[in-house]
C-alpha cells in the first residue's frame, strides 16, 4: 500500500516535471504541431514505461509485486496474470470473480498508450501536411488502420494467444457461461490457435466457438481499408507541375 501511494506521487511529480519542460521547449523551438505531438508521445512513453518497471521488475516477478490484498490476507492470491505488450500485470484474489482483479501497474500502461495514440495523432498531421495532391482521407487511412489493427491486435488477440492451455480452456469456460443461451453445450473437447488467419476457437461437444469473432471482423476490415487508401494514393495521384522560371 505504501509502495503504491509513493510511486503514484512520483508519478506525479514525473508529470509535472515534463509539463514544464515541454512548455520551455515549445515557447522556445516553436515547432511544427506534428513534431509536438511526436514529443509528447515519447515522453509520455518513457514515464508509463519507467513508471511499470519501477514495481521492481514485475514482469519478471509479479507475484512479489501483488502482494496482499488485505493487511490480514483475508483473500489470498490465487494467480498472476502478465502481458508483455502493452506491459500489464493483473492479480487474482480468491473474491476477483465478484470485484475483479487489481492492476497494480495500471498507471504506467495508461501512459503507453497515451504515448501510443500521440504518436499516431503526429503522424496523421504529420500525412495530412505533405504537399501532395493525393487525398487527405487516403494519406490519414494508410495510418489509422495499421494502427488500428495493432491495437486491436494487442487488446482482444495477443492475450489469448500467450495464454496457456489450462487458462485457455477456463476462457472457454467463462465464455459458455456469459453466452449461455447462445454458446455450444456440452464440456470442452479442446482449443485451436492460429496466427494466419488469426483464430482462437473452443471446440465443445456439440459445436465450436471463437473467441475472437469481433476482433477477426476487425482486422478485416482494417485491411480492407489499408487497401482502399492505399489503391486511392496509387491511382488518385496526380504529377506536381514543375516549377516555371522566375519572372525577371
Amino acid at each position: 500500500m505504501f509502495a503504491t501511494l509513493f510511486l503514484s506521487l512520483v508519478l506525479g511529480i514525473w508529470l509535472i516535471v515534463g509539463a514544464f519542460a515541454y512548455q520551455s521547449w515549445k515557447r522556445r523551438r516553436r515547432p511544427a504541431r506534428h513534431r509536438r505531438w511526436w514529443v509528447l508521445a515519447v515522453s509520455t512513453g518513457t514515464v508509463g514505461y519507467v513508471h511499470t518497471l519501477a514495481y521492481g521488475m514485475a514482469l519478471t516477478r509479479p507475484a512479489e509485486v501483488c502482494g496482499q490484498q488485505t493487511l490480514d490476507d483475508d483473500y489470498p492470491l490465487t494467480h498472476v496474470r502478465v502481458d508483455v505488450f502493452p506491459p500489464r500485470l493483473a492479480c487474482y484474489w480468491t473474491n476477483s470473480a465478484t470485484y475483479g482483479p487489481s492492476h497494480p501497474t495500471a498507471a504506467g500502461t495508461w501512459l503507453l498508450w497515451c504515448g501510443a495514440a500521440l504518436l499516431v495523432a503526429g503522424t496523421v498531421a504529420w500525412a495530412l501536411a505533405l504537399s501532395s495532391r493525393t487525398p487527405r482521407w487516403a494519406r490519414a487511412g494508410t495510418v489509422l488502420a495499421p494502427a488500428a489493427a495493432a491495437t486491436i491486435w494487442a487488446m482482444g488477440v495477443a492475450p489469448l494467444m500467450r495464454l496457456s492451455a489450462v487458462d485457455l480452456d477456463n476462457e472457454c469456460f467463462r465464455w459458455q457461461v456469459a453466452h449461455l443461451h447462445s454458446a455450444p453445450a456440452g464440456e470442452i473437447v479442446h482449443t485451436e490457435r492460429g496466427f494466419l488467419p488469426p483464430a482462437v476457437d473452443c471446440v465443445f461437444t456439440d459445436g465450436t466457438a471463437s473467441l475472437i469473432s469481433v476482433e477477426t471482423l476487425g482486422l478485416s476490415w482494417c485491411l480492407t481499408v489499408f487497401l482502399i487508401c492505399c489503391a486511392a494514393l496509387r491511382l488518385l495521384k496526380a504529377p506536381m507541375p514543375l516549377p516555371g522560371p522566375k519572372p525577371r
